[in-house]
């Protein structure tokens, strides 16, 4: 049985003539050859051939005062958003996964931000999440579409897996999926619902994930979530150029 178990990871050029160079050139110059050296410190604004810096996954991240009011949310503290991401994958990280196929993608982002809105009435929350760079956003679906069912065990607590792949959303992105899970505890008979959208836009991913815990007959908040995505998809979509 532990060989078809797997554990989650998260934890040249020629010589030009220039002007200056006519100017002065004599007879053996021009045997001899023009060459052109280019002596200095490069400074910010010099020439067209300076690379700009990313914009940091902060800057990308929609602003917490434009959720719903209903879900009045603060910026993850960045020690916490793994675990957080564990948490919308459905997986949490350290846990054994069987068939081990399953497991998610490590996600090696280097840059990782969210948002987190809940509403204290349902108990749901909605979570933004902005990463760069992220694996194969082909590969996560192909692997989702063939982990229907499957299990996760951490500390001695199996959870059950179940997922159903909704038609992906309809943004302005390089890519696009969405995606449903349910997380059922066998020892705590407990339930999580998750319902996720994600973009890929550039570099970067965009997802907006809705979640309820404890409750097997809510239903997604999609008015809210689909809103939120949007939103948050065109804040990067203007960010970072075509």
């Amino acid at each position: 049985m532990t060989a078809m178990v797997g554990s989650v990871l998260r934890d040249p050029r020629g010589c030009r003539l220039p002007v200056g160079c006519l100017a002065a050139a004599t007879v053996a110059a021009l045997v001899a050859g023009c060459v052109h050296t280019v002596t200095g410190t490069a400074r910010p604004g010099d020439g067209g051939s300076r690379r700009s810096q990313p914009i940091p996954v902060t800057d990308l991240l929609i602003e917490p005062t434009r959720f719903p009011a209903q879900y009045p949310a603060s910026l993850v503290p960045a020690k916490d958003v793994d675990r957080l991401l564990s948490e919308i994958d459905g997986v949490a990280a350290g846990s054994d996964v069987n068939p081990p196929e399953c497991a998610p993608l490590p996600l090696l982002a280097q840059q990782k931000a969210a948002v987190q809105g809940t509403d204290d009435k349902g108990g749901s929350r909605l979570i933004v999440a902005v990463v760069r760079p992220v694996p194969s956003v082909r590969a996560r679906v192909a692997q989702l579409e063939d982990c229907r069912s499957f299990t996760s065990t951490l500390a001695g607590e199996v959870s059950k897996v179940t997922v159903d792949m909704p038609p992906a959303p309809p943004v302005d992105a390089d890519d696009s999926y969405a995606v449903e899970q349910t997380v059922t505890s066998r020892s705590a008979k407990g339930e999580t619902k998750t319902l996720t959208l994600v973009a890929l836009i550039d570099d970067v991913q965009v997802t907006a994930s809705w979640q309820q815990s404890g409750s097997s007959d809510a239903a997604p908040d999609t008015h809210a979530l689909d809103t939120l995505f949007t939103d948050a998809v065109l804040e990067v979509r203007r960010a970072i150029p075509r």
